[in-house]
C-alpha cells in the first residue's frame, strides 16, 4: 500500500521555492526537490510535467502573496499618485525577488506559447485594484485607462533602470 504524505503538494511547492533560491533556476532539478521531500521523482511530475511549471505554481504563489497586500495597503490609497506608487513597488519587489529566475525559465515551448495569457492575466488584475483607486478617490471608471496604467506599471517596473519619477510626472499631468 503506498504511503500517503500528508499536505504533500505544500512540501513540494515549499521545497521548490527553498531549492530555487539555494541554488538557482539552472540546479534546481525536480530530482533535487523530490530529495528534498523524501519522495520518488516520478510523485513530483505526478503533479507538474515540468520543471518550468513547477516554478511557475511557485512564482503564483509568491505573485498571489503580492497582489493581496497590493490590494490591501492600496485600499486606503487617498488618490491614484499613492496608490500606483504602492502598486510599482509591490511589483518591482516581485520582479527583483525574481530576477535570477527570468533569465533561464521559459524555455519550454508550451510555458513560451501561455506567457501572453499570463501578462493579459496580471494586467487584469493589475488593472482591478488601479479600477477601484480611479473611482473611489478621482471618481473615474473607464475601463481603458485603468488596463493603460496596469500595462505602464507592469512594464515599467520591469526595467532595471526605470526611476519612479518618470511615472509620476505623467500621473501629475493626467490626474492633476
Amino acid at each position: 500500500m503506498p504511503k500517503i504524505i500528508e499536505n504533500l503538494e505544500d512540501n513540494i511547492l515549499k521545497s521548490a521555492h527553498d531549492e530555487l533560491f539555494e541554488k538557482g533556476y539552472t540546479n534546481m532539478t525536480m530530482r533535487s526537490v523530490a530529495d528534498a521531500c523524501g519522495i520518488a521523482v516520478g510523485t513530483v511530475y505526478n503533479y507538474y510535467k515540468s520543471k518550468d511549471m513547477l516554478v511557475a505554481k511557485v512564482m503564483l504563489i509568491d505573485w498571489n502573496l503580492i497582489i493581496d497586500e497590493i490590494k490591501k495597503e492600496c485600499s486606503t490609497a487617498k488618490d491614484i499618485h499613492e496608490g500606483f506608487k504602492l502598486m510599482f513597488d509591490g511589483v518591482v519587489d516581485f520582479v527583483e525577488k525574481y530576477d535570477v529566475v527570468w533569465s533561464q525559465y521559459g524555455k519550454d515551448i508550451s510555458i513560451r506559447r501561455e506567457m501572453p495569457v499570463q501578462f493579459d492575466w496580471l494586467i487584469t488584475q493589475l488593472a482591478g485594484i488601479l479600477e477601484e483607486i480611479l473611482v473611489r478617490c478621482h471618481n473615474e471608471k473607464d475601463q481603458y485607462i485603468s488596463t493603460f496604467l496596469a500595462e505602464i506599471l507592469l512594464n515599467a517596473a520591469t526595467k532595471k533602470d526605470f526611476k519612479y519619477e518618470n511615472i509620476a510626472r505623467v500621473l501629475k499631468r493626467m490626474f492633476a
